[in-house]
């Protein structure tokens, strides 16, 4: 993984974050998605221009040395006053894609370790994919690794970038303030 601070410049943060906070979501409660549909692009197009910032999409092809295609796109909100995040897991443990493929986990507010900033475990990918915990319909769970650390606080327009089969999580967001972040994959 590697935190590349300020990528996305405020304009674009502040655009989707604005979106972003028109959504109605519970305090104490468990995390909000709001996913890009592919079959409908224009579909909350505003929440999901992201996936096209010039800046993060440069950043992503240097890493492959090759053009970029989105994968997948998904705003995730952690409510305030205990909200709940997801546990470890890998994205490939939802559907394997083979190949490089990363993710860009991006801060849409700034994101302290009292508001559910992302963990990693560095090394994780190495492994491939891991056995999930999870029974049918939950969210895939992996055993938490021993090396699992928490990013630095996060400004907004700050990215992390990481492979598919990067074990991550989130916990709990104690603050008072909900938590913005946007899961690009590529």
């Amino acid at each position: 993984y590697i935190v590349v601070p300020q990528l996305v410049p405020p304009a674009p943060i502040d655009a989707v974050l604005q979106e972003a906070s028109t959504i109605a979501v519970t305090p104490g409660g468990s995390w909000t998605p709001k996913t890009f549909k592919p079959d409908d692009p224009r579909r909350d197009a505003a929440l999901h221009r992201l996936l096209v910032e010039p800046h993060l999409v440069a950043a992503v092809e240097q890493i492959f040395e090759a053009p970029a295609r989105i994968y997948y796109g998904m705003l995730a909100i952690v409510p305030a006053l205990g909200g709940q995040g997801l546990p470890w897991h890998q994205d490939n443990q939802y559907d394997y894609v083979s190949g490089r493929a990363l993710n860009a986990f991006i801060a849409l507010c700034d994101i302290t370790p009292d508001k559910a900033i992302l963990w990693v475990a560095p090394g994780s990918h190495l492994k491939g994919v891991v056995e999930s915990s999870a029974a049918a319909g939950e969210h895939h769970q992996a055993a938490a690794p021993a090396n699992g650390m928490p990013l630095p606080t996060m400004k907004n327009g700050d990215v992390c970038l990481f492979d598919r089969t990067t074990l991550h999580h989130s916990k709990q967001n104690h603050t008072g303030e909900h938590r913005y972040a946007y899961a690009a994959q590529y």
